[in-house]
């Protein structure tokens, strides 16, 4: 334990000194989660559609802040030697991943968390009735896609590529939870059923009923069942194939 903090300690400093990840990472989180929902409202729209639209930015914003990055941070280390580096100091494993894991989630988290306080202060939206459970569907959601995203530098052969090759994920997310507009109405019943299954499915169904008007504390905790056990699926598959094909070091040419 002692170990894992050490390491994610260590992540978070390099996250925020490192220029590229402060463009790339949080830059575009802030600007892509704050933007939108801000347009929305100073075009006079209703406060349902700003919360709408705000609610679809989660998902796309977790896959950039969480799986994108820990893919392209992990993929640049393997390819740089690092992990290897770091297995030899006598780290185990699971510490060196379980660390990157961790501060990834909470950086995520933290960005997020910002990009609402923003809205709440210049926008008409409100405070969700249920924070805690705000809370919890983006620690869980970026959880859940740092596990993912650490077992997806499996397909990855370059840093460069992470980016790229994640970027399918963010679009169905989006898609799934109205982050580009109401193709729910246009979409196929059978398509929409798939994107609800992803994980991010999941985290828009708690941040909905942290948001929803009116729900008892017992309500909530039934309406949170599902989607915490595909969140809980979700991360056993990501762990399984981190231990079944996670590369330490760079695929020979």
């Amino acid at each position: 334990m002692y170990e894992l903090a050490v390491v994610s300690r260590f992540g978070g400093r390099l996250f925020w000194r490192d220029r590229m990840v402060l463009a790339s990472s949080v830059a575009v989180t802030l600007g892509v989660g704050t933007g939108l929902p801000l347009l929305i409202d100073k075009v006079g729209a209703p406060p349902a559609d700003v919360l709408a639209q705000h609610i679809g930015m989660v998902p796309i914003l977790l896959g950039i802040a969480s799986m994108g990055h820990i893919a392209t941070v992990l993929t640049a280390r393997r390819d740089q030697l690092i992990l290897k580096r770091m297995r030899a100091t006598g780290l185990s494993d699971r510490a060196i991943l379980g660390g990157e894991i961790v501060n990834t989630s909470v950086q995520a988290v933290l960005l997020l968390a910002a990009s609402s306080l923003v809205l709440y202060a210049l926008t008409g939206l409100s405070f969700p009735r249920n924070p805690l459970m705000y809370l919890l569907a983006l620690a869980g959601g970026a959880s859940v896609l740092a596990v993912l995203g650490t077992a997806f530098t499996a397909f990855v052969r370059r840093a460069e590529l992470a980016g790229p090759m994640t970027m399918p994920f963010y679009f169905l997310a989006g898609m799934g939870a109205g982050g580009f507009g109401p193709l729910d109405k246009v979409l196929p019943e059978w398509l929409l059923t798939a994107l609800d299954l992803l994980p991010t499915g999941a985290v828009v169904d708690l941040v909905r009923t942290a948001y929803a008007a009116d729900g008892t504390l017992t309500g909530d905790l039934r309406a949170a069942a599902v989607p915490a056990l595909t969140l809980a699926v979700w991360a056993a598959v990501g762990l399984f194939a981190i231990m079944k094909w996670f590369r330490w070091e760079a695929r020979r040419s």
